[in-house]
């Protein structure tokens, strides 16, 4: 058994403080392996570890047992059932010795018929008769070679007539009745947010940090260059990155969204508060300088949105929780084809907290139809034209879509707001969300 004190965590817990409480002094091994935790929870839980009990077992997840269906052999397909045309031939006339002095032309004989030599020619498509009267001893004339003349007239004439009306008789059916040709249709364009770029998900890189800007007070902006001008970070819309830092002789690892994506050429850009008594951003990022090197990897995280997720998303967003909501309105703003409506709640302190404002308003109003933003103040200026105070049920009902299956609301803030957040949520009529956030919650938190 081994044994952790997360009392410092317990603040930062996503799924509140109630949940590690609940827990504690008890072996939580098992409540512990039953949410699913990332890898970057383990990370940090392992920073928290305060021995080993000997002896102990190693905890097994259960072996899961999956059923093979076997699918059913394929009947064999049925033949297909061909038809065969009779044609038939009716001479009802016989041609005088006029009609047959159209035919004669001098070509070799094929037929020999009681001294009437039948002729054929090929004339387009068809095989034209021609018979001559040949002298052996029979008399011109006569009633006997007129008749024998004109029956093979007659029968070649009839042939060719019934060749064409088997035309009109024959049946054609399936691919047989459209001349063969290819088919075109558009390809559909590849998502960009998805290409494969520089992120591991199972192994730490390396960036250099090129610029530093702040923001606020306490507030960077962190820009790292990516190994090549024209490469990718690889990171899908509404996922995250994991930096990993020794401090103290510890090893400390964090999650942040990056406001950059994979239209951002060569860079990763990130925007985090560093609180002063903060491990990793009081005693790492806030002292980082140009040129230092930093360790990452991704991408991380439950979320991984596309268009058509739900047509309207709600979202409540206090100081540094607005950057996976940054990402996510840029990615839907900057896809012509996306018209999922964004409605934006952001609480802060002060105006001067309100992070990525010049950013946020200049898509509001380019995309009027796509993003409406409503900021929240603790302290608020003169003639404030936004809301006051904390987030309550009402400011959600009046500016937040309502209850419905293509309505999905996101939370990303401090653990308070968030908590207090899913609570009147759900008195709304949303439905409450696990312990860990899913996709498919209605209520999800970053």
């Amino acid at each position: 058994m081994t044994f952790y004190n997360v009392t410092e965590y317990v603040r930062d817990h996503p799924g509140g403080p109630d949940l590690l409480i609940d827990v504690a002094g008890t072996d939580a091994t098992e409540a512990y392996e039953d949410v699913g935790h990332s890898d970057d929870a383990s990370a940090v839980l392992k920073t928290f570890l305060i021995g080993t009990l000997k002896g102990a077992q190693e905890f097994k997840r259960p072996t899961a047992v999956r059923l093979i269906q076997q699918s059913p052999s394929k009947p064999e397909s049925a033949k297909q059932s061909t038809f065969s045309t009779t044609t038939v031939a009716l001479v009802t006339s016989s041609l005088g010795g006029a009609a047959l002095s159209l035919y004669l032309k001098a070509v070799p004989s094929i037929l020999d018929v009681h001294g009437s030599v039948a002729r054929f020619y090929q004339l387009s498509s068809h095989w034209i008769p021609e018979v001559r009267l040949l002298d052996r001893g029979i008399p011109r004339g006569g009633f006997f070679n007129g008749f024998v003349t004109a029956s093979v007239i007659c029968a070649a004439i009839g042939g060719i007539v019934g060749i064409q009306l088997s035309k009109f008789t024959q049946i054609n059916f399936g691919f047989e009745r459209y001349a063969p040709h290819m088919k075109s249709r558009k390809i559909p364009k590849s998502n960009p947010h998805l290409a494969k770029g520089f992120l591991e998900p199972k192994q730490y890189k390396t960036l250099p940090l090129v610029r530093k800007d702040t923001l606020a007070p306490n507030v960077y902006r962190f820009v790292f260059q990516l190994p090549r001008p024209h490469d990718v970070i690889g990171l899908p819309i509404g996922q995250h990155v994991a930096i990993q830092a020794t401090v103290n002789g510890a090893s400390v690892s964090r999650s942040y969204t990056p406001t950059s994506n994979n239209l951002d050429r060569g860079v990763l850009e990130l925007v985090i508060k560093c609180y002063p008594d903060g491990v990793l951003t009081g005693q790492y990022l806030a002292n980082l300088q140009v040129g230092d090197q930093v360790q990452f990897r991704g991408p991380k995280g439950a979320m991984k949105y596309n268009k058509g997720l739900c047509k309207k998303i709600g979202m409540i967003a206090g100081g540094t929780g607005i950057t996976p909501m940054y990402q996510l309105i840029r990615a839907i703003c900057e896809d012509d084809r996306d018209t999922t409506e964004v409605s934006l709640i952001y609480a802060n302190r002060s105006e001067e907290d309100i992070l990525l404002r010049s950013e946020l308003e200049t898509f509001a109003r380019c995309y009027p139809r796509n993003l409406k933003i409503w900021y929240m103040l603790d302290n608020p200026p003169k003639k404030w034209a936004y809301g006051k105070g904390y987030v309550t049920a009402d400011i959600m009902r009046e500016k937040l879509p309502s209850p419905s299956p293509d309505t999905k609301i996101m939370l990303c803030g401090p653990p308070g707001m968030v908590n207090a957040s899913k609570k009147a949520l759900v008195s709304l009529g949303f439905q409450a969300p696990g312990a860990v956030s899913k996709m498919t919650d209605q209520i999800f938190s970053f």
